[in-house]
């Protein structure tokens, strides 16, 4: 279905107050420095190197989980295993090194999508309050919005690590809608995290293609988004026909 079709049976046609994004497949393409991160680590510790197509299967619950399936080779982590509890232990030891090296390598590759700074831009320049609520934690997600010169736009910034708990919990988006002072906003986002906050805290959400949904199509998200677009630089239109029509 289009965003015209979506748009004309009503569907964001009440103008948001707030845009929250997250960040990894759906602002910008970091999963090659991801990647580097998860194997320097892994190599350190002395384990068996990972495939970059694992490393983005494996992205978005945070860099814990991250880490606990890059250590255990699968997605479901240590779940199950009889030594669960020790590799737990072995991989929360390993964080403190994991964050450290994904601090210093985390803008060497990573690059904004097609439209992400022409939607930052154009949100915050219709008065909008824009956000990033993302799982990546709080520093590596801050030094990406300097590095790609975001700061003007961005107001709150809400990381894996900024609460007791992630996506798809909905607390990380009231945090937003609160720091930002808003009472109505839409969920951009990439996976079913974003589509799962976005409907346990009431709100709309958006979702686009090509981003990092655990090599799930995004067509087959339980719960659907309210609308997928194929790129990013379909939103400002989206907001400038919300915007209008409140008019």
């Amino acid at each position: 279905m289009t965003s015209s079709a979506k748009l004309s049976q009503g569907f964001l046609t009440t103008a948001p107050q707030a845009v929250l994004f997250d960040l990894d497949g759906t602002l910008v393409d970091s999963v090659q420095d991801i990647f580097v991160a998860v194997n320097l680590l892994l190599a350190e510790l002395g384990m068996k190197t990972r495939t970059r197509d694992e490393v983005t299967m494996w992205v978005g619950n945070g860099a814990r989980m991250l880490i606990e399936r890059a250590m255990a080779g699968r997605f479901e982590g240590f779940a199950g295993l009889d030594d669960a509890r020790a590799r737990h232990a072995a991989a929360d030891a390993a964080m403190p090194r994991f964050r450290a090296i994904y601090q210093e390598i985390c803008v060497d590759h990573t690059l904004p999508l097609a439209g992400a700074h022409d939607s930052l831009s154009y949100a915050h320049a219709r008065g909008l309050g824009v956000a990033i609520v993302t799982n990546k934690p709080l520093a590596p997600t801050e030094r990406i919005i300097d590095a790609l010169g975001w700061r003007p736009f961005v107001s709150a910034v809400i990381g894996g690590d900024s609460l007791a708990v992630r996506k798809p919990d909905p607390a990380p988006i009231h945090e937003a809608m609160r720091r930002l002072g808003a009472a109505h906003g839409w969920m951009v986002g990439d996976s079913a995290n974003d589509v799962g906050a976005a409907r346990n805290a009431g709100m709309p959400s958006i979702v686009v293609r090509g981003g990092y949904n655990h090599g799930n199509s995004v067509e087959s998200l339980d719960p659907a988004p309210d609308l997928i677009i194929d790129s990013l630089a379909e939103l400002p239109a989206l907001l400038r026909a919300a915007i209008d029509a409140r008019r």
